[in-house]
């Protein structure tokens, strides 16, 4: 049997990991499943992966390594799963926005002898200025010059540390350490919470005045992947309230300084603002937010876990002790 990663959940971020792990340093093949059959059979027929599944229970007894990237809300369900069907010593790598529930559920229930590690990649600067839609496509190199945040419950094995890393350097992105709660607060501010900030009132009428400006603007509501669900958002209160509270104080300062007429106080705060963004802008584009910023992770050294994993040495040792 032709060693497999099983890839769970095709969505763009998924799909460019899979195109990455394509790499003639590893013999290996691609499995995948995505709860919309359409979405998978797309994926089959251009080739993102090998072979597609039906159902997750169809998953190989010997598929040592799985990527699942889906809603929130469905990670811990396709966990369940996964934890019943995958064989000892196998690795569940999560792709998610949001990991304390997944990690504390993994604590409690993941069989013995199977090992999740959270990650979440994110684009490099070549991400941030994307236009055109032929960016918005899975690519290989989608993550390249980026960083890859990996959280990990208590009393994961370096082994699969070690697998995290050795993907973070396949995909060429920076991988670093963060606790899940801090991860989590993080996306809720820079992905869900300006997703959700997108409603305006007054839209009737000004819906046709709308140019590429506003679909700059508003992109988040449909081009996050997994989308946004009611499921999710319930899911990410924790770190949702702190930042309305935060947003009602700011546009509550705006709406003081914009009633009282001073211009000299607001192009002072535009200027601020201006700032901040262009600070953020420049330091995304070089990649640099500061060694004090990130817990970095030892760079790969050698042959990667990934590659003495999926090795073609390795598949003929196997097929020879069979």
């Amino acid at each position: 049997m032709t060693d497999e990663i099983l890839l769970v959940g095709l969505d763009r971020e998924a799909a460019s990991i899979g195109l990455a792990l394509r790499s003639p340093k590893l013999e290996v093949g691609l499995a995948g499943y995505d709860p919309d059959k359409k979405v998978a059979r797309e994926a089959l027929q251009v080739k993102r992966i090998d072979r597609m599944l039906g159902s997750l229970r169809e998953v190989s007894s010997e598929c040592d390594l799985c990527l699942v990237s889906l809603p929130p809300e469905a990670m811990i369900p396709a966990l369940e799963t996964l934890g019943a069907a995958l064989p000892q010593g196998a690795l569940i790598l999560g792709v998610s926005a949001l990991q304390s529930p997944i990690i504390a559920w993994v604590r409690e229930h993941l069989p013995a002898g199977r090992h999740y590690a959270g990650i979440l990649p994110v684009e490099g600067a070549a991400g941030v200025e994307a236009a055109s839609p032929e960016d918005d496509e899975p690519r290989a190199d989608r993550f390249s010059g980026g960083v890859m945040a990996l959280t990990l419950p208590p009393g994961t094995p370096q082994s699969s540390i070690d697998v995290a890393l050795s993907l973070a350097a396949m995909l060429g992105a920076r991988p670093f350490f963060i606790d899940p709660a801090e991860l989590d607060a993080a996306t809720a501010a820079v992905a869900t919470f300006p997703a959700m900030s997108t409603r305006q009132p007054g839209w009737r009428d000004a819906r046709r005045m709308t140019g590429p400006s506003f679909a700059r603007a508003t992109a988040l509501i449909n081009e996050g992947t997994p989308r946004l669900s009611g499921a999710s958002l319930s899911l990410q209160r924790l770190h949702l309230l702190p930042r309305l509270e935060a947003m009602q104080a700011e546009l509550a300062e705006w709406h003081a300084l914009i009633k009282a007429g001073t211009d000299e106080a607001l192009e002072q705060r535009l200027d601020e603002t201006i700032r901040s963004h262009d600070d953020w802008r420049s330091a995304r584009r070089k990649g640099d937010w500061g060694a004090e910023e990130l817990s970095p992770a030892p760079p790969v050294s050698g042959p990667s876990m990934l590659e003495r994993m999926f090795s073609l040495g390795r598949r003929r040792s196997k097929s020879s002790s069979g």
